[in-house]
């Protein structure tokens, strides 16, 4: 008959084995532990945020477990320290578990209060904890990591945006001096820092590369994400108006001073604008006036026409006539003929003033009679003006071509008014 050991027997015997393999699988383990590997470690510090008083720097830390057990991040640390030497900011990073062949990431925004006769073109950065591991609860492993990031603000401020200009250009009213206009420039500053416009400069250049006007703009400062507007007014050359087009072009630079560093930014546009038509600055929906009174003399060499040129000037310049010619004609039934020429002399004629030139035409009685098949009394006598009105000292003109019917009746008395 078998044998068999008691119950009591059989569970020290157990016992006995369990006990044999905890023990070997706790030197194996914590073997292993002896050996712990660090995790790879990625540190990127960027610049959040920067304005003139401070920065927002954040912080990721990634890092990879590489071991086959479970390992904690432990009391890690950043400070951050100027170039020389200031310390300006210390921070913590919450640290956690990493499971075994996983990655985990901590991040953590820090501010930083920039501080004066501090020098912030170089941050360095020293982050510093340990990595540990537990076992049955008691049996600890930890290993300190000391890792050093530098951060450079002197390449951030390189990487301020260049402001947005938009320009405008308006024209206002004819002087005696040229044409006045009203520029203004829109300025948009896409950064988280304030920016200063210095003084701009706007030259007008006309189709034959002549600068024909050249005007301060005085800046001022622009609020981070925020625009201003900056007008100034001028008066452009009377040589502008020799030319289609202009193209304007603003120049000059925007600063910036931030944790004792200075940037300065130079903008620069251009604007081409189409002139107007400088009869509409002229008569400004006025109607310039006009007269053509003429006097008859019947003479021994033949009909002596004395005709005026009678006008109003409603414009703010002065304005002169060039090559004005007076001419009459009879017209008989369809037939038009000339009987006479004569030149004007030029006038000049000031602002919201009248003046009246005249000449002497004298017609043979042979021309006036053949050309209307020797009959008498025409249809009609026709005076004609023709010429061009000017701005004084400019070369630009504007035609002009004017006719007026007169009683045919030669030998009526006529009197010449001015």
């Amino acid at each position: 008959m078998v044998k068999f050991p008691s119950k009591k027997k059989i569970f020290v015997i157990l016992l006995i084995i369990l006990t044999l393999v905890n023990i070997t699988a706790t030197v194996v383990i914590f073997a292993d532990i002896q050996i712990i590997k660090a995790p790879k470690t990625e540190i990127e510090i960027k610049v959040a945020d920067i304005s003139a008083e401070e920065l927002t720097l954040e912080i990721q830390m990634k890092m990879y477990n590489p071991n086959s057990f479970e390992v904690s991040v432990e009391d890690f640390n950043i400070l951050s320290m100027t170039n020389n030497g200031d310390k300006i900011g210390d921070v913590n990073i919450e640290g956690g578990a990493i499971s075994s062949d996983k990655t985990k990431t901590f991040t953590i925004t820090d501010k930083i209060k920039f501080q004066q006769d501090s020098d912030f073109k170089v941050l360095n950065n020293k982050i510093s904890g340990k990595i540990g591991v537990k076992f049955l609860g008691f049996i600890k492993k930890t290993i300190p990591i000391e890792i050093d990031v530098i951060t450079s603000l002197e390449e951030i401020i390189e990487k301020i945006e260049i402001p947005d200009i938009d320009l405008e250009f308006f024209f206002d009213d004819l002087t005696e001096d040229g044409l006045e206009f009203t520029a203004g420039i829109n300025v948009y500053n896409p950064n988280n820092i304030g920016i200063t416009i210095n003084e701009l400069t706007l030259n007008a250049i006309n189709d034959f590369d002549e600068k024909v006007g050249s005007f301060k703009i005085l800046g001022g400062e622009i609020k981070p994400k925020n625009q201003s507007y900056f007008t100034s007014n001028g008066v452009l050359l009377y040589k502008f108006i020799d030319t289609e087009k202009l193209v304007l072009s603003i120049s000059g630079d925007a600063s910036l001073k931030i944790a004792g560093m200075n940037k300065s930014i130079s903008l620069s546009t251009a604007l081409s604008v189409i002139l107007p038509d400088i009869q509409e600055f002229i008569f400004k929906n006025e109607n310039i006036k006009f007269y053509i009174p003429v006097q008859f003399k019947l003479t021994l060499r033949g009909i002596l026409a004395t005709v005026g040129f009678k006008y109003y000037n409603p414009s703010n310049v002065s304005l002169v006539t060039r090559n004005i010619n007076c001419s009459i004609h009879r017209v008989d039934g369809d037939k038009k003929t000339q009987l006479g020429i004569k030149s004007m002399e030029s006038c000049i004629i000031d602002p919201k003033k009248e003046v009246c030139i005249k000449s002497e035409i004298l017609i043979p009685y042979f021309t006036y009679l053949k050309a209307g098949n020797f009959r008498l009394v025409p249809n009609w006598i026709v005076l004609t003006i023709e010429g061009d009105f000017a701005i004084a000292g400019t070369r630009q003109a504007f035609p002009i071509s004017l006719n007026a019917y007169v009683n045919p009746n030669l030998l009526k008395n006529q009197e010449f008014k001015e």
